[in-house]
């Protein structure tokens, strides 16, 4: 028949063109799998993305942990003398007995942990020395301690009166460091210091006596 023609024939449901045919046996899928891993998904869509999102942020915060910088070791205290300062005060009248020489000083911690001070002495082996209160006093930051130093006097022929500008050694400690340091008082200090070693050792005190006729 040469009418309108007949097209191509479509293969039918469950058929295959020659060209589209598979080459090997079909292997039919398990009865139920199909569709199972989207119906888990649809039933369980919120636990799931809440898991992903807790897994994410649980392998960035790890990352994160382990590429931070190190925080900077933390700086010692500075040492004690930086932060304590001496001053003196005045002398003390009338002298205490048996001190040739009374006079405050005032200690003050600036910053930091708290200064002990140990010990107050001078460099002159004929002088000797003692405080009240009686060492260690701490000095807490911001705080003022006033410490009455009396100096005896233990050789007047090696007094040395004309001494410039005496300074006093301390000894200081802060809980990590401890420190000799010595303070200048001052000329005010070293004029006072002179006229009360002169009045305890005079002059006359260290010529030989005549001897005996």
């Amino acid at each position: 028949m040469t009418g309108g023609g007949i097209g191509p024939l479509e293969p039918g449901e469950g058929t295959w063109d020659h060209e589209d045919a598979p080459t090997g046996p079909r292997t039919p899928a398990p009865p139920g799998w199909t569709g199972r891993p989207r119906a888990f998904y649809a039933r369980h869509r919120r636990a799931v993305l809440t898991a992903a999102s807790v897994a994410v942020l649980a392998a960035a915060a790890v990352r994160i942990h382990a590429t931070r910088p190190e925080p900077p070791a933390a700086l010692p205290p500075s040492p004690p003398s930086q932060t304590l300062s001496l001053t003196y005060g005045e002398p003390v009248e009338p002298t205490p007995d048996g001190a040739a020489f009374a006079f405050t000083v005032r200690v003050r911690t600036s910053s930091g942990p708290p200064v002990t001070v140990e010990r107050i002495g001078q460099p002159s082996p004929a002088l000797s020395v003692s405080i009240r209160p009686r060492l260690p006093a701490a000095v807490a930051a911001g705080e003022v301690r006033e410490l009455l130093v009396l100096i005896q006097t233990k050789d007047c022929v090696h007094v040395a009166r004309n001494s410039g500008l005496p300074f006093l050694e301390v000894t200081l400690s802060n809980g990590t460091q401890k420190e000799d340091h010595s303070y200048i008082p001052g000329d005010r200090y070293a004029r006072d210091l002179s006229v009360a070693l002169t009045r305890a050792c005079p002059e006359t005190r260290d010529e030989p006596s005549p001897s005996p006729s």
